[in-house]
Formats: C-alpha cells, sequence, structure tokens
C-alpha cells in the first residue's frame, strides 16, 4: 500500500469516528471533518512532493552514472580536461560517420569492434552514446555485454527512467486525481 492509500484511509477512518459520535452537533462534526480532511490533503501533497523528487533524483543519479566519462578521481583539472575532449572528438567522429540513422548501425558495429580491438574504451564509449540516441538495442546491448559495470548502471538508469515514466503515466495521473478527489469531500 503507497502513502497515498495510507492517508486516504486514515482520514476515512477519523471521519467514520467522528460521524460515530453522538454527543457532537452535525456543525461541531463537519468542523472536524474539514480539519482531518486538511491535514490529509497537506499530507497527501507532501507525500506527492516528495515522491516525485525521489524520482527525480533517482534519475539523476542513474543517467549520470551511464553517461558521464569516467575518469580517474586522481587526474588533475586538466587531465579530466584531456579526456573529455579526447571524448567529444570520438564522439564526433562516430557522431559523422553515422550521418544516416537508418543505416548506422553496421557502421557503429564496425567502429565498436575497432574500439574493443584497439582497447579504445573512449571510443567504444562514443559508439553505445551514439547508438543510445539512435535508439539502437543491439549496439547498445553489444556495447555492454562485455562491460558488467556499465551494464549495470544501464539496468538502473532503464528502471529510473521507466519508474519516471510510469509515474507520469495515464494510470498514475488517474489515481492521483481520484485520491485528492476523495481527500476533498466528507
Amino acid at each position: 500500500m503507497d502513502d497515498s492509500e495510507q492517508i486516504l484511509q486514515a482520514r476515512n477512518a477519523k471521519v467514520e469516528e467522528i460521524r460515530g459520535y453522538a454527543d457532537l452537533t452535525e456543525e461541531a462534526k463537519d468542523r472536524r471533518v474539514t480539519e482531518v480532511t486538511e491535514k490529509a490533503q497537506a499530507e497527501y501533497t507532501e507525500a506527492k512532493e516528495a515522491e516525485a523528487r525521489r524520482l527525480e533524483e533517482n534519475l539523476a543519479s542513474a543517467k549520470k552514472a551511464v553517461f558521464n566519462v569516467p575518469v580517474s578521481p586522481t587526474y588533475s583539472d586538466a587531465e579530466v580536461a584531456l579526456v573529455h575532449q579526447a571524448f567529444e572528438g570520438f564522439y564526433s567522429d562516430v557522431f559523422f560517420a553515422t550521418p544516416d540513422p537508418l543505416g548506422a548501425q553496421e557502421g557503429l558495429e564496425e567502429i565498436l569492434d575497432r574500439a574493443d580491438k584497439t582497447g579504445n574504451s573512449l571510443l567504444a564509449r562514443a559508439v553505445f552514446y551514439r547508438g543510445q540516441e539512435l535508439g539502437l538495442q543491439p549496439i547498445v546491448d553489444k556495447y555492454l555485454r562485455s562491460r558488467p559495470k556499465e551494464a549495470k548502471a544501464w539496468q538502473r538508469y532503464t528502471e529510473a527512467q521507466e519508474e519516471m515514466n510510469r509515474s507520469r503515466g495515464l494510470e498514475h495521473l488517474l489515481g492521483g486525481a481520484l485520491t485528492e478527489r476523495a481527500l476533498g469531500g466528507a
């Protein structure tokens, strides 16, 4: 059961309890129900915002793990800049070698094979990025096949993206609207 269901159930239980008080006037019952409802609405809004922040932070963290160019923590700022410059050069080469997205898979496979043979991890990573941009799952899979650490990061990223997509999907939005409606009345 998620937070919104718990909040709604707790609110409904409290409303039922208040409605059962024989010694209160209807006006007093309505006032207490309004107070309980307002508190539940505030809790729901807070829980919804916290969940949205959690999803965004999780996706940002997963995206960073997949798309950052890896550099050693012992590198100086100048060395990091050189690695990034080299990566950008490789990416530009890969990008311009695959101008036609429809025919890019074969070219990317050849470049990835060459990068793997020569141990050029930055070139291989550039191919992975281009394959991902073009939605070429065979290229992504081929890159990840021999890189378990990157495969794990990719899996975490895709799961975080799917979770974010579900949170923005029609079913989730409808459920939220129904919860908000239920919290709005007595």
